[in-house]
């Protein structure tokens, strides 16, 4: 018995002083890239939003003229989610890729905090975007819960809005699912229990459905070219939502989707090379390697 409780209290020592945070400092990202081949230097920003929070975010580019392309993380994550991407010695020569902490994640002010305002996590990648880019239009790419935050992007910011690609996005509110436990684990003392990471992703998939709610009415602003990608197998995400893509995506001309027969949800990852081809077929660069 007291084995237990020990090792119970050292378990939620560890949790709470930020261990398995899901994070990657700068430092270890220069040496991953590094490590991976690549030669460009990253260069890292920290940039107020709206609400005068620190949103951290890391940029690998062969130059400052190359269209941009705003990589943004799904629940839980962070900017490390596309380290291949930045990685890749290839694309960052095509396009600048620029990959965000979202809020509450990562090196952003405030980690462990959730940002559940869909409104206020496009805010806070128009930040980063007026700091690279300022009154240009620019790239955006969501996996999972990135998904509908790029989406908010374009419904409010369309000028600066030049497409977006879609990665096994939760996108339709009627696919939301409430399990038992996300309610269970939100008071103390179960949330003492899950790494921040874990809590923060809980606290702002919850609201998820509330959110989407909201941007009903504004898919009609979304006239940017669109490209979704998707797996059929996807077990966190139903592979539905293109559907519910199709349905809303109405002044979209150039809406490409590819459904993939595999990968589950981890398609950003085990699925790397479609999804940068989507990329290339999206922005116009050359496919070729």
């Amino acid at each position: 018995m007291y084995s237990i409780s020990f090792l119970l209290t050292v378990w939620v020592i560890a949790v709470q002083a930020g261990c398995f945070t899901m994070r990657t400092s700068d430092g270890e990202w220069t040496t991953a890239l590094k490590k991976r081949g690549q030669p460009l230097d990253p260069v890292f920003l920290d940039v107020p939003d709206r609400n005068g929070r620190m949103i951290h975010a890391v940029n690998v580019s062969a130059a400052d003229s190359l269209p941009l392309l705003v990589l943004v993380h799904g629940s839980p994550g962070s900017a490390d989610a596309f380290l291949g991407f930045l990685a890749d010695t290839f694309l960052p020569k095509k396009v600048r890729l620029v990959a965000l902490d979202r809020p509450g994640f990562g090196y952003t002010e405030g980690f462990g905090k959730p940002e559940r305002s869909l409104e206020a996590q496009a805010a806070a990648v128009h930040a980063v975007v007026e700091q690279l880019a300022p009154n240009q239009k620019v790239w955006l790419l969501g996996h999972s819960l990135g998904g509908p935050v790029i989406a908010r992007f374009a419904m409010d910011y369309p000028e600066q809005t030049a497409g977006l690609i879609l990665v096994a996005a939760s996108i339709d509110p009627a696919l939301e699912e409430h399990p038992w436990w996300q309610a269970a684990v939100q008071p103390p003392p179960l949330k003492w229990l899950l790494p921040k990471s874990f809590w923060t992703s809980n606290a702002e998939i919850k609201p998820l459905e509330g959110e989407l709610k909201k941007m009903s009415p504004k898919w009609s602003k979304v006239t940017c070219p669109v490209t979704v990608v998707h797996a059929v197998n996807d077990c966190l995400v139903p592979v539905a939502n293109v559907d519910f893509a199709r349905q809303v995506l109405t002044g979209v001309a150039d809406l490409q989707i590819e459904i993939l027969p595999d990968g589950d949800h981890f398609i950003l990852w085990n699925r790397y090379e479609k999804v940068r081809k989507a990329i290339f077929d999206a922005i116009g660069g050359n496919k070729s390697n």
